[in-house]
């Protein structure tokens, strides 16, 4: 033991409380009390390590007494002393953990010399014990917040400083965001999978006056439903099985920088209400708190759905809907922004040549007309896979030529180029692009679409399988 514990020795006959003070005072600093009532003042100006009482006094007996000083010092040492059989008493205050331990009279000061230092060593071990506990929840929370940064870092190698375009429709988008970015107004991106939302939301952070702090994406329709409370707004430790540290939340790691809630059409309705709440007050409640926490965090939200029919569905609360649609753009899919398709092929040509050390291919005219005749119902990601699969498989610096593109974009792209028009690919081009339609607008539900197209639903599937949109 490195220090001196105190003490605090309780019993309304003088005598015994001499004798208990004589037993300690040799090893510990002692404060003695004839009743509970003198036993609380002294505890609310004295920190104080352990409590030994005796249990049958007037006004307060020793249980009760050690119930209140478990509110005041919940790790206090607490032994109670006692001449009765009060059996049943000295149970129920044990299991309930307001008594560490009873002694009976008469006592000897040896074995209660021995029952308190037992007591105060194993208390000091689980005091060690949580200080550890709270550096190592400390140092996952710093470890999981500089993973976030160090996550950004490569991706600031992996996505373009500046959004890659051609088309005047990007160029509206991006004169409109500008309006913004310096504000803190919540933004609404809409668009189909894969048209960049989370470029555009990137943009709006680096363009922010947030730019110099954390940005935090967060997809809400991936984490489980039992861990969502828990991942976004933190916990108490203790507040579930498993919760063995206090732990920080996305929106408590995204303090002073932005939150990108991506997919939010996909949260839950539990999640929904938070997200409320956070929007309106700029507080979180962690999961076992009682009091809430003030945060400052710019939320930026995507969805892929068409919320206004999630709302009317009762997917959707509306309240919410009006608080994240304050300022909204929608990101046109990639067929009706055909003048950025070039210029995405070209940069994501040179990256993926610099991520092989090799030097970048060209195309050659064909290959333009091919890329820009396809429909891309994939949209960016899948133009960016096809330029990937091309720099593969294409001979360093060498030209890039039709001959490395997928056959299906070959065989739609010719039919839709084709003077006189290609019957049977025309026909399968409107097909395909009502089914893309058609499940977008179902969310796709794959039943609603092909009772809305008018097909079985296995020949639905079918068709996406040809169309390599997955089930």
């Amino acid at each position: 033991m490195n220090r001196k514990y105190r003490l605090l020795i309780v019993d309304d006959e003088q005598a015994n409380l001499q004798k208990l003070q004589r037993a300690f005072v040799s090893r510990y600093d002692i404060y003695p009390a004839l009743s509970g009532a003198e036993a609380l003042k002294i505890m609310e100006n004295t920190p104080v390590d352990a409590i030994i009482t005796d249990q049958k006094m007037p006004d307060m007996t020793g249980i009760e007494l050690l119930e209140i000083s478990q509110k005041i010092y919940p790790d206090l040492v607490r032994i109670i002393l006692t001449g009765f059989t009060e059996v049943e008493d000295l149970i129920a205050a044990i299991n309930t953990g307001k008594v560490h331990k009873y002694i009976t009279k008469p006592w000897e000061p040896e074995a209660l010399l021995l029952a308190i230092q037992d007591a105060l060593e194993k208390m000091e071990l689980m005091r060690e014990n949580e200080r550890l506990a709270n550096e190592l929840q400390l140092a996952n929370d710093k470890l999981r917040t500089e993973n976030i940064i160090l996550r950004q870092e490569v991706e600031k190698q992996v996505f373009p400083k500046n959004i890659i375009y051609g088309s005047p429709e990007m160029e509206n988008i991006l004169h409109l965001l500008r309006r913004v970015t310096a504000t803190e107004t919540t933004v609404l991106i809409q668009g189909e999978t894969g048209t960049g939302k989370e470029l555009v939301a990137r943009f709006i952070h680096s363009e922010s006056n947030r730019r110099d702090h954390i940005f935090i994406p967060v997809n809400c329709g991936a984490i489980p439903k039992d861990l969502v409370e828990s991942e976004f707004f933190g916990h108490a430790k203790g507040a579930f099985t498993g919760a063995g540290q206090e732990k920080k939340g996305y929106f408590e790691m995204a303090h002073g920088g932005t939150i990108f809630l991506d997919e939010i059409g996909e949260a839950p309705p539990e999640l929904q209400v938070k997200l409320l709440r956070v929007i309106q007050e700029s507080e979180i409640m962690p999961v076992g708190f009682h009091q809430p926490k003030k945060v400052d965090v710019r939320i930026i939200a995507s969805t892929n759905r068409d919320l206004k029919a999630e709302v009317a569905a009762d997917r959707f609360r509306q309240d919410l809907f009006f608080r994240i649609n304050v300022f909204s753009v929608t990101i046109p899919p990639l067929r009706e922004r055909k003048k950025d398709i070039l210029p995405l092929a070209e940069y994501f040509i040179r990256q993926f040549a610099l991520k092989l050390n090799r030097k970048p291919g060209q195309w050659n005219d064909e290959t333009r007309q091919l890329l820009l005749a396809y429909s891309w119902p994939g949209n960016v990601r899948e133009l960016q896979n096809e330029i990937e699969r091309m720099v593969l498989l294409s001979e360093e610096g060498g030209i890039i030529g039709p001959d490395l593109l997928s056959d299906h974009i070959c065989q739609r792209s010719r039919a839709a180029m084709a003077p006189d028009g290609d019957l049977k690919y025309a026909i399968r081009e409107l097909e395909d692009k009502m089914i893309q339609k058609t499940l977008a607008r179902f969310d796709q539900n794959k039943s609603r679409t092909a009772r809305a197209l008018g097909i079985s639903r296995q020949s639905l599937i079918d068709k996406m399988r040809r169309m390599e949109i997955k089930n």
